[in-house]
């Protein structure tokens, strides 16, 4: 048998795994919930972050998104082409610079993003409430997710 080198009696000790494993549960139960509206969690995300930045009055591009979900531009650029042939959203020339697009959702992306942040924030609210103390949760999340040095202490 192989020497198993772990500094955790078990995985279901280890925070990477159990983050995983939930995110993992997380998305499948994304994935069904959003199967009705034609949007993979991939999507719904990437369509949420247009519509929210959008409503802060700027003129969003894919550039932004990128920053702000933390995606690499490629998974962006492929999940805004799905968007736009699902009629969720529409390029148009960016007239500050020519080199990018404003990306705005069309009347039909909203209304889906609307429905879809409905079933969705029925979800988390279900299964987050399993956490014993879920605004300690919430709190531990963000700063994961807002912490980009971390490659350097890596």
């Amino acid at each position: 048998m192989a020497d198993f080198r772990s500094k955790f009696k078990s995985a279901d000790m280890s925070p990477g795994f159990l983050l995983w494993k939930a995110s993992n549960l997380h998305q499948k139960l994304q994935r069904r919930a959003l199967v009705e509206l034609d949007l993979t969690p991939s999507q719904f995300s990437i369509l949420a972050c247009y519509f929210f930045l959008s409503g802060k009055g700027q003129s969003v591009t894919q550039a932004e998104v990128c920053r702000y979900a933390g995606i690499d531009k490629m998974l962006i650029s492929d999940l805004t082409k799905t968007l736009m042939k699902k009629n969720c959203i529409k390029k148009t020339t960016n007239k500050e610079d020519g080199r990018s697009y404003v990306i705005r959702l069309t009347k039909s992306g909203v209304d889906k993003c609307n429905q879809a942040l409905k079933i969705v924030e029925a979800l988390d609210a279900v299964f987050f409430s399993t956490a014993k103390d879920s605004k300690s949760l919430l709190r531990g999340l963000a700063g994961l997710a807002e912490y980009e040095n971390l490659n350097d202490k890596i």
